[in-house]
């Protein structure tokens, strides 16, 4: 019996990105790998060395003439309507996927593969068919138009016609009409594949049609964008006046500021990369399909070269034909060279090899050079070619698409990082300046709709300035996106062809709030996604290319300068500087970004986070070999980012307990027991039931969090908690009640700190040694080994640790090891009414934490009070500020000044002299009302969709009228976003939220 061919084994070894291997002819083919790759059940023909004893038909032999896998294929030299018979069983079996199902429990499916290679385009079919013996219960057909290599992957149950058995155990290939050749290598007869690989194509346009509706039908749906562009046309008015001068201006930019890069021409040393690269199979994703238990040796025998290695060369050919007129002959010789290979490769017009998974990623180098290359194309007569290769490749036909229909703004991000410098090179490489103009119109307007706020959780920019990929707030494939974007953005402005003010506007604030959510440029670990190494940080990039087109952007900019800029950017800030555009001091002041349950708290150089998840927003985002430790990364995590990067601060990944994230209150887990779990699944985006979770701010300097914490019942639906945080100057309060669950195996923890060994820690005026085991303590104060002090009222259990702690890599599992000094309130097993309360300082001193913890004892002097603290309410009062912040989580009845409120929200209040201060956030974003269905079994929240699937995807914020009820009578002066009746001796204030954004305003005495 063959090995167990599992969902996690085929992931592992098939989808990791393809390594460029040394150059070097095709490797020997490894012992008996051809016989073990035939001994799997089913089989895996590699067609190298003999016709297998499986094949029956005339005219079959093992040829060297041309090759995919190895250096051999198998040549059919085959009669009209001739036959090949294969006889093997096929192993199908059914699965639980359904086409437009719930994209993150995908699992696997059984699916059909071979590779084909065709000398002469004609117009007929290559037909296989699958059954039992002579009876066929599946068919396709393969269209024969093209030369060179070609790909088919196809789903038994979803892509061909008939019925699936399990049964079946032949395969019929069945010749065109006319006679001739054809060569067929790596035949799989049944491989466990993502159902969201493969793609129609020329070759079988029927092939797996849901793919326009994924979210990653950017590449996906290139065969329906290619059936747009040739039926569908811009409109093609002559270019005006101005149109005319913008465009002869944006191609200027377009090669001066973009494409040009000054390089001297190597040509030997092109001349040899182009050799070792010739030759070999170019692939991106092609490998997926590969048995986990030969995966390795079959990548080392096909020895592929990565498509992205091959347009990298490509780029660097183009920028020394541009450098070095002499050298031209010779390096347009080898640009056509390399795009003779990748044609042959299958990587051409309509064709969709296999799989086209992250296509810009490994294009990028092809859509820039093709420009610089354009009159060497042009002579060689490959210019239109090339031109459809890349109106492919980009899916150019999408911009006439446009936006009505589901997904349709999935993966705006990758577009911007990776195609839409392909699509204007596309554009460019029109014939006329009318076609030109024509296409960059649509071009303007498509872009400025992308850059549009996005309703729900569709990818693309939010309302408050966050933005999103995979559904979610995810910033890294933010900053990928603005980087890639923002260089076309560039070419684009100041002319006819600029996307839309209001558009620019929209890209400037995602832009900019960058660099209020990074600290000084690295994100915060609760904000990191799926790579929590504690670096991934903002980009300079997009700041760089659009700093001349506003001075905002220009001011940060200046601020962000590295310590040693390159030269472009010296000569940016000079530009600037000349202008009077000077560096922004570092933003301080305070944000609720309730796209993304974040608080955001600034003061001089330094940054606090707060980070929790809801019914709309994933908690965490777990892959394959990327963050398996990274369920409790939004439970509260509280981060304070001071001493200028994160592993400054305290963080560190070597070592790191994942159970213990700061503020989080959560079960202190095993490791095996904390890692995620995708069994049947291709990824965890996990969504509670809790609607109550988010962030608030007065005045644009105090913030606040709330958090009514529910964990999945995938793994402790039982965990629960009521969280706040509430941030004043350089004073945090967080507080948390109702903590319970039933796990009387595992501790219950909330954390107050985990960092890096550097210094000491000081416990009531004690310095601690290291390492020390203090698990049962009762302190007043600490100050941490990064200078956070911590004041902890009284009847709380404290446990401290300083030592070396084991764990494991995120992302590889291994294990890990290193220095912390770490703290936690312990709350027991299976707590029922677990609460805390502490309060921390930011650079605190011994000295200032004694005289906190002192003035705490006596009422008149006391920082901060705690004025309510149960399931209901959270009311925190700062003495220095005079501010009240209240996160009540249902609807409440107060005592004091504000009595009531009608929803749960965040309320924050001050006096000004007579007046009253107040500011309101509803959290919740207000999707969809009621319950989501889909997520309940016997009304009990089950949760077993992901984001992807949900009904309400794309739908907008809904507003919503609440209404606080405060002591006395109040009015609301000039125009205020509110409505004021006062009834008797108290007052209701009413505000319309949406979109979870804070609305202030200011009440004088009635």
């Amino acid at each position: 019996m063959a090995p167990e061919i599992t969902r996690r084994s085929v992931l592992a070894a098939g989808m990791a990105a393809p390594v460029l291997l040394s150059a070097r002819p095709s490797l020997a083919l490894p012992a008996d790998l051809e016989g073990r790759a035939m001994a799997l059940d089913p089989p895996v023909f590699l067609l190298e060395s003999a016709v297998p004893p499986h094949f029956g038909g005339a005219g079959l032999a093992i040829g060297d003439q041309v090759a995919v896998c190895g250096s051999r294929s198998l040549r059919w030299e085959h009669a009209a309507r001739g036959v090949i018979t294969v006889r093997a069983p096929l192993r199908w079996a059914a699965d639980p996927y359904r086409p437009g199902d719930d994209q993150a429990w995908q699992g696997l499916v059984d699916a059909f593969c071979v590779w084909v290679h065709n000398a002469t385009p004609v117009d007929d079919v290559l037909r296989f068919e699958f059954g039992r013996g002579d009876r066929t219960d599946l068919w396709f057909e393969f269209r024969l138009g093209f030369s060179g290599w070609r790909t088919a992957w196809l789903r038994y149950a979803y892509d061909m016609r008939g019925r699936p058995h399990p049964d079946m155990d032949t395969l019929r290939i069945i010749a065109p009409r006319r006679a001739g050749v054809l060569h067929l290598d790596q035949l799989m007869l049944n491989v466990p594949l993502r159902p969201d690989a493969p793609n129609a194509d020329y070759q079988i346009p029927d092939n797996a049609p849901e793919g326009d509706e994924y979210d990653n039908q950017h590449w996906q749906a290139l065969y329906t964008f290619d059936r747009l562009l040739k039926t569908k046309f811009p409109e093609m008015s002559p270019p005006t006046p101005a149109e005319a001068d913008s465009l002869a201006a944006l191609k200027a930019r377009y090669l001066a500021d973009y494409l040009v890069t000054p390089v001297t021409a190597d040509v030997p040393g092109l001349t040899a990369q182009t050799a070792a690269l010739l030759g070999r199979p170019t692939h991106a994703y092609q490998s997926q399909i590969y048995p986990p238990e030969i995966a390795a040796e079959l990548k080392a025998f096909v020895n592929p070269v990565t498509l992205r290695a091959v347009t990298d060369l490509m780029r660097a050919i183009s920028l020394a034909h541009e450098a070095s007129p002499a050298d031209r002959p010779a390096l347009a010789a080898l640009y056509l060279k390399l795009v003779d290979h990748l044609r042959q490769q299958g990587w051409t017009e309509g064709s969709g090899q296999g799989t086209i998974h992250h296509l810009g990623y490994d294009t990028r180098g092809y859509y820039d050079s093709a420009y610089l290359m354009r009159d060497a194309l042009r002579a060689a007569g490959r210019l239109e070619d090339v031109r459809a290769d890349l109106d492919w490749l980009t899916g150019l036909g999408r911009l006439f698409r446009g936006f009505g229909f589901r997904m349709a703004r999935g993966s705006v991000m990758d577009l911007y990082n990776t195609t839409v410098r392909g699509m204007l090179a596309a554009i460019l490489l029109r014939d006329t300046p009318a076609e030109q103009v024509a296409y960059l119109r649509v071009l303007r307007d498509w872009l400025g709709d992308t850059l549009l706020p996005t309703d729900g959780i569709q990818d693309g920019i939010k309302a408050d300035g966050t933005a999103f990929h995979h559904v979610g707030f995810f910033p890294d494939y933010v900053r990928d996106g603005l980087a890639g974007l923002a260089p076309i953005v560039h070419v684009l402005q100041g002319g006819a062809f600029a996307v839309p003010g209001e558009s620019f506007g929209w890209l400037k604030r995602a832009l900019l709030a960058q660099r209020i959510y990074a600290g000084r440029t690295q994100w915060p670990i609760s904000i990191s996604g799926r790579n929590p190494n504690g670096t991934t940080a903002l980009s300079i990039v997009p700041f760089q290319w659009l700093a001349e087109h506003d001075d905002e952007i220009g001011a940060a900019f200046l601020r962000l300068l590295p310590a040693s800029p390159t030269a472009q950017q010296k000569a940016i800030a000079q530009r600037l500087a000349a202008r009077g555009v000077t560096a922004e001091p570092s933003p301080t002041g305070a944000w609720a970004y309730n796209y993304a349950a974040l608080a955001v708290h600034r003061r001089d150089d330094w940054q606090v986070t707060v980070r929790g998840h809801n019914r709309y927003l994933w908690s965490t985002e777990i892959y394959v070999g990327a963050n398996w430790y990274g369920r409790y990364n939004t439970y509260g995590q509280l981060q304070v980012v001071h001493k200028g990067t994160n592993l400054d601060s305290g963080y560190a990944q070597n070592g790191y307990d994942w159970n213990r994230r700061p503020g989080t209150t959560t079960i202190r887990k095993p490791l095996d027991l904390l890692k995620g779990d995708l069994t049947g699944a291709i990824e965890e985006m996990l969504l509670t039931d809790a609607r109550f979770c988010g962030a608030h701010s007065i005045d644009g300097r105090h913030a606040m969090f709330a958090m009514d914490l529910r964990e999945h019942p995938k793994y402790d639906g039982s965990h629960r908690a009521r969280k706040s945080v509430f941030l004043f100057d350089d004073r945090i309060v967080a507080v948390g009640t109702a903590i319970a669950n039933t796990d009387a195996a595992h501790e219950t923890e909330t954390t107050l700190f985990q960092t890096t060994r550097t210094g000491s820690v000081v416990v009531d005026g004690q310095e601690l040694p290291f390492p020390y085991e203090g698990p049962e303590r009762a302190p007043r104060w600490i100050v941490d080994d990064k200078g956070l002090g911590y004041y902890l009222p009284g009847g709380q259990r404290v446990g401290i640790s300083r030592s070396v702690q084991a764990s494991r890599n995120n992302a590889t599992e291994e294990p890990t090891s290193g220095a912390f000094s770490t703290g936690w309130i312990r709350h027991g097993t299976a707590p029922r009414e677990g609460r805390y309360e502490y309060a921390m300082v930011v650079n605190a001193t011994g000295e200032r934490m004694a005289a906190f913890a002192a003035a705490m004892d006596v009422a008149e002097r006391a920082p901060y009070r705690v004025e309510r603290a149960d399931k209901v309410a959270h009311v925190v009062w700062d003495r220095a500020t005079g501010i009240t912040g209240y996160a009540l989580f249902e609807r409440a009845e107060l005592d004091g000044l504000v009595r009531a409120a009608d929803t749960a929200c965040l309320i924050m209040t001050r006096m000004d002299g007579d007046a009253l201060v107040l500011s309101v956030t509803d959290p919740d974003l207000r999707l969809y009302g009621g319950i989501d269905h889909d997520q309940y079994e016997k009304g009990r929240y089950a949760g077993h969709y992901s984001p992807w699937s949900r009904p309400w995807l794309d739908d907008p914020s809904h507003p919503h009228l609440l209404r606080v009820t405060l002591e006395g009578r109040w009015r609301a002066a000039g125009e205020q976003p509110c409505r004021v009746r006062v009834t008797g001796r108290r007052t209701v204030v009413e505000f319309e939220t949406v979109d979870g954004r804070p609305t202030q305003v200011r009440l004088t005495p009635h």
